[in-house]
Formats: structure tokens, sequence, C-alpha cells
């Protein structure tokens, strides 16, 4: 029998110690993509929060200054484990884990872009 666990917008994960986070920034945490819907200090010793997840919803964050980010691109993380920060781990290129956000408005003079989360579950 199987039954709804929650409607899947957002996951809680747990930000490893010696990480800052900041609401609304891209962040791949605990193996899940997503925007932080919480701030947390370096020095918080409370490191657990929601990260948005849904596909549906469009956010503007920063991407490192190097991507050239066109409407309709597929952004990839960085290779490697551990904690990822979209203004300094995305790659335009196929690294890591395959795409992970999908560009809905090019990169501004600001490092910022439109996009949407597209979720995979290779780490």
């Amino acid at each position: 029998m199987g039954r709804l666990k929650h409607e899947g917008d957002a996951v809680d994960v747990t930000a490893p110690s010696g990480s800052a986070i900041v609401y609304g920034e891209l962040y791949r945490i605990d193996g899940w993509t997503g925007f932080a819907m919480a701030n947390i200090a370096l020095t918080d010793t409370e490191r657990k929060l929601a990260l948005e997840v849904s596909p549906s919803r469009v956010w503007y964050f920063s991407v490192p200054s190097g991507i050239v980010a066109a409407r309709g691109d597929l952004l990839n993380w960085t290779s490697g484990a551990g904690i990822k920060v979209g203004s300094t781990d995305l790659v335009a290129t196929g690294t890591g884990a395959g795409p992970v956000i999908k560009v809905e408005e090019a990169k501004d003079a600001n490092f910022v872009i439109a996009g949407r989360v597209m979720q995979h579950t290779a780490a």
C-alpha cells in the first residue's frame, strides 16, 4: 500500500558544519539541489533547513562570473562530493551529476539568472 508523504515542493536537509546558508540561494546538500528556505550562520548549532526543489518555480540567483548562461541552457554542478553553492559551483559543461538548472532568463551584468531546478539521483 502506498500513501503520500508530502507534495515534494521542499525537502528537509542538514547543512554541514562550517557552511553558512543564505535564504534564496541555490545549494546541493544531502544529494538534493534546491533553494534555501532559511539563513544559517556559521556559528548556528541548529543546522536543519528546507530546500525548495520544485521544478515549477522560477528563482533569481547568482552564478559564477565565467558562465555564459542563455535562455534554455542547462547548468551542472562541478564534479565532486559535498555541499555545492550556485554562485561558485555551477558550470555550463557536462560534469558532475548532470543538468541541475534550466535557464529561464539569461545572465545579467550582476551574474544573476532566472532558473528552474532539475533533480537527478546521482550525487
